[in-house]
């Protein structure tokens, strides 16, 4: 058995989509009405794949001390998406009669490209956000924007993330990854992955305004959950 042990937010990932396709199994019935291609057979397929790859790769122990282990990275990751959110919030508050310097500043920090996917979920866009905001937060934007009001240990904090996250960047994204995977196996993990928060975008709007089904596919809420919910997935 080829056990994957070096990538915790990889066990992470595989996790978090077993549980997502399960709330899909689940309902697949009604979301079958939104979608040309959700059917049950989808829906087991999906399982399956989860299921083939885990009882392949993964044993319960390996499963249960990557768990135990990535409490601190929760913590981490909350932690810099709040400071992202509050900072954007901010900065919008303060530059709203400055159209032009708002747009060019939000894109220059990488809200544009990452922060959507970084809020549902993708820790790699999470920790190239927090690459490109640290290498284009010049000293004069930095002081350009405190002169408005922001809290400088906020933007100090902002900058911090970057580090703070490096050491699991290559496992951030399953594709991106260096942890001894075999090539089918990362295809197999990515292709799954994709499919997972495809799924959890129209499903989460579909279920907008109901709040106990709408989590059950936010894929960073599932993620944080884990641990709670660890015995009944390994």
């Amino acid at each position: 058995m080829n056990v994957i042990s070096t990538c915790l937010t990889g066990t992470a990932t595989i996790l978090t989509c077993k549980k997502i396709a399960q709330s899909f199994s689940e309902n697949i019935y009604e979301l079958s009405s939104i979608r040309r291609n959700w059917s049950p057979d989808y829906a087991a397929n999906i399982k399956e794949r989860i299921d083939r790859i885990m009882n392949q790769y993964f044993t319960q122990e390996s499963l249960s001390d990557h768990l135990d282990n990535h409490g601190k990275f929760y913590g981490l990751m909350v932690a810099a998406l709040k400071d992202v959110s509050v900072f954007r919030a901010e900065l919008k508050v303060d530059f709203r009669h400055d159209k032009d310097f708002l747009k060019k500043t939000l894109d220059n920090l990488g809200y544009d490209d990452y922060f959507s996917e970084a809020k549902n979920g993708d820790h790699f866009s999470l920790y190239k956000m927090m690459a490109t905001f640290k290498r284009n937060m010049t000293p004069e934007l930095q002081q350009i924007i405190q002169a408005r009001g922001i809290d400088k240990n906020l933007i100090n904090r902002l900058l911090a993330y970057k580090e703070r996250l490096s050491d699991l960047k290559n496992c951030f994204d399953v594709s991106q990854g260096k942890d001894q995977l075999e090539a089918d196996l990362k295809h197999e993990i990515n292709s799954i992955y994709a499919e997972i928060k495809d799924i959890c975008r129209i499903a989460s709007a579909y279920y907008e305004f109901d709040p106990m089904q709408h989590d059950k596919f936010r894929f960073y809420h599932v993620m944080i959950n884990l641990k709670k919910n660890a015995y009944e997935m390994v």
